[in-house]
């Protein structure tokens, strides 16, 4: 009894120390303090971290003119992560880590309200589910050490520096009438365009207050804004086969978001696209030289180079277990060429704006609450650097900030915040088309293929996404997918391009970036939303990591674009009604 009043009045101590604080933090500060007295199996938990976020979400679709969907919610989501044993050994990498056979009572959602006794009570209950996982996983590991041989032993967490930031600052308010009324004057604009089968503009704007506290002394209140407006075009050509387009529009506030006139000139030119996709001749098998304009030199970068340049640890397994686990491309890769020797890549999410355009990939702090540092991952075209979280790394000795992604086997993933590609060789973007013409021209080929635009991140459906990897799978492609191309043309000698559809890109990987002969002196600006979705699926819901790449237009060498013989829809039986 004596030792738990001793434990009870340090934290009356450490609450008293923190009074000033906003109440939902109280809650979280004074319900962390209590749960370190656990012990169970003689293991007491030697990290705990809660973080809820206090957010609204306003929703809102139409179609056509038409209002399809609008709603505002608000919730608290609470998410508790807790670590049994010791930084050098706790219940995390390997392939158990978060298994629980016991039951649920805690809520994924926490009172709206001010109301500290409801609030810690749901974080009592989540915390004790989360210990008692921890320790069931950590017995699960010990067994599977007993019968592995672990010749280099590495710690399971690293230490962090504590940080303190907690602001008085309140949610923004998205006005909901205006972006109805908004939303649905962009989506008149496909009205026009009878190609145009289905079409969709779509804002999401989310508010929210972060908090976090750690037991090494974090303590974090601050705002976490994001807004997006999505538009998306399909239609069917003649064959069956479906087309689409899509462009995105990012803020951190509402109220900075484009104009309206500016959108509806996007959703334009989206149908514009669809018009010209429908009409235009399916492309053949083609191995040759390949340009990218700088937006599809952007989205390209962001998919190769964003999806590999974090590189998880194998977990620990029993002997003989399929262990579902993939490596980056570039695993093993530390110190060897990767792209041009002119070539090179930074990340820094510190950088707030790039020529007067605002950073979408800049952040405060990641889930991990360590601050982010600018990493040197590529000069002269070797690889120096992975981005790392808090999971140790060989080779390495801290966190670069960059977990801000759900992971598995209980830690974090790391993800790219401001990706800078650069090239101190680059030419105008035209010189590029030039050079693309005479390599056609050298090798007796009728016409280069440039691409423009690439379907990234995706605005497939599911279902779609799931077909399209079944039917690379078929092709006998020995590369992971990349991105539908959208925007893709033949290029004749005399500077003439012809639009094509029905082609894809074949055997592209990391090790394809090697084959860059050129680039171009403009570049890209490419905002987009991480969401560890394949191709970082539109709306898909989970964890939102905001993200930019800067990057030129480059020409490849050499590269495989395949034609797509998948089977196709049928058109539409009878005609469109009439909607005007």
């Amino acid at each position: 009894m004596l030792r738990k009043l001793v434990c009870f009045a340090v934290v009356a101590c450490t609450l008293s120390a923190q009074q000033q604080d906003p109440p939902l933090l109280r809650a979280m500060s004074a319900e962390l303090e209590r749960s370190k007295v656990m012990r169970l199996m003689g293991l007491i938990p030697y990290y705990i971290e809660y973080a809820v976020e206090d957010q609204e979400s306003t929703s809102v679709s139409a179609s056509l003119g038409g209002l399809l969907n609008a709603r505002q919610t608000l919730n608290r989501i609470p998410v508790v992560n807790l670590r049994v044993g010791s930084y050098e050994m706790d219940q995390t990498n390997q392939i158990f880590a978060g298994v629980y056979s016991g039951s649920r009572y805690d809520s994924d959602y926490l009172p709206l309200d001010d109301n500290l006794e409801l609030i810690r009570q749901t974080l009592w209950l989540a915390t004790d589910r989360a210990y008692k996982s921890g320790v069931e996983s950590m017995s699960a590991k010990q067994q599977i050490l007993k019968g592995a041989n672990v010749t280099e032993p590495q710690p399971d967490f690293w230490k962090s520096e504590p940080v303190v930031n907690v602001t008085t600052a309140n949610r923004n308010k998205v006005d909901m009438e205006l972006w109805k009324t908004r939303t649905t004057q962009i989506s008149r604009v496909f009205l026009d365009f009878p190609e145009v089968l289905a079409s969709a503009a779509e804002f999401d704007g989310l508010t929210s207050l972060s908090h976090q506290v750690t037991s090494e002394g974090t303590r974090i209140r601050m705002p976490d804004y994001l807004t997006t407006m999505r538009l998306r075009a399909v239609g069917q050509a003649p064959d069956g086969t479906v087309v689409r387009d899509a462009t995105v529009f990012h803020s951190f506030e509402d109220t900075r978001m484009a104009p309206v006139a500016e959108m509806e000139k996007a959703a334009r030119s989206l149908a514009e696209n669809i018009k010209a996709l429908v009409q235009a001749p399916i492309g053949e098998s083609y191995s040759g030289p390949v340009l990218f304009e700088p937006l599809a030199a952007a989205q390209l970068f962001g998919q190769l180079l964003g999806d590999n340049v974090r590189n998880p640890r194998r977990p620990l397994s029993d002997p003989g277990r399929n262990v579902p686990y993939q490596p980056s491309e570039l695993d093993g890769k530390i110190g060897s060429r990767v792209l041009p020797d002119s070539f090179d890549v930074l990340d820094d999410a510190t950088q707030t704006s790039f020529k007067g355009h605002a950073l979408m990939g800049y952040y405060y702090i990641d889930t991990e609450s360590v601050r982010p540092k600018p990493v040197q991952l590529i000069e002269k075209g070797v690889l120096k650097e992975f981005l790392r979280t808090r999971q140790p790394m060989k080779g390495a000795t801290a966190s670069t900030g960059h977990a801000r992604l759900a992971g598995s086997f209980g830690h974090k993933s790391a993800s790219i915040g401001n990706l800078f590609v650069k090239s101190r060789d680059t030419k105008p973007f035209a010189d590029l088309k030039k050079q693309l013409i005479e390599i056609c021209q050298q090798r007796n080929k009728p016409f280069g293929i440039l691409v423009r635009k690439l379907d990234y991140p995706t605005s497939g459906s599911v279902g779609e996404l799931q077909a399209m990897f079944s039917s690379h799978a078929q092709s006998g492609s020995t590369t992971r997918p990349v991105a539908p191309l959208v925007l893709v043309y033949r290029v004749y000698p005399d500077g003439r391009e012809e639009l094509i559809r029905n082609v894809r890109m074949r055997n592209v990987s990391t090790r394809s970036l090697r084959d860059i002969l050129a680039a171009s002196n403009e570049v890209a600006t490419f905002d987009y939303v991480n969401n560890n979705a394949p191709f970082a699926l539109m709306g898909w819901a989970g964890y939102l990591a905001p993200a930019t790449v800067v990057a030129p237009g480059v020409l490849f060498e050499e590269m495989e674009i395949d034609r797509i013989r998948d089977e196709t829809v049928k058109p539409p039986v009878t005609p469109a009604p009439a909607l005007r």
